[in-house]
């Protein structure tokens, strides 16, 4: 017989409260109420586990606590980028578009969408890089996204920072299996 484990989720799993919320916070960007509603819920039997509580926790919350999360999110290429005050989590995220070292037209063009989209709808533009291929889409989905309504645009970066969440789990709790054999 093979017993596989997975040693981050068992941590996770057994952990005080104080270190479990610890290994959860990073996923919900910069708003730890997310990772204070979920922890309790252990024990997760996988990432997705870990995910969904999290992602209950922003879907259950009142609209204006969403926003403030919302706003709690950087900008793309944005000052706290530039200033090197971003998250590890999104600094790798932007980073692996190049977002860390545009050239200077694309980073002016990045500069005024992300100003649009912050007076159109109060709150930086959010979207799973995970799933953009390229810098080129990334830009086509932003503008597009300008044009959405409000409350469209609310339900979409719902989407976007659940599937952030699910892709941060699946980083952070689903390790190298060990594989143990037992007769």
């Amino acid at each position: 017989m093979t017993l596989t484990v997975s040693h981050c989720l068992s941590q996770l799993n057994s952990a005080p409260r104080e270190e479990a919320l610890a290994m959860i916070a990073p996923l919900a960007e910069r708003s730890t109420w997310v990772a204070e509603g979920a922890v309790d819920r252990r024990p997760f039997a996988s990432d997705a586990d870990v995910a969904a509580a999290l992602a209950e926790v922003i879907l259950t919350a009142p609209a204006s606590r969403r926003i403030t999360m919302f706003r709690a999110h950087p900008e793309l290429a944005g000052r706290e980028a530039v200033d090197g005050q971003m998250t590890e989590e999104s600094t790798g995220e932007q980073g692996r578009l190049g977002l860390m070292s545009l050239a200077t037209a694309t980073h002016t063009r990045l500069v005024q969408l992300n100003a649009a989209y912050q007076a159109r709808f109060g709150y930086p533009f959010i979207i799973a890089l995970h799933r953009v291929p390229d810098l080129e889409t990334l830009l086509l989905l932003f503008e597009k996204r300008l044009a959405a309504d409000p409350v469209e645009e609310h339900v979409t970066t719902l989407a976007e920072i659940t599937s952030v969440i699910r892709a941060r789990a699946a980083r952070a709790f689903t390790t190298p299996s060990i594989e143990i054999q037992t007769t």
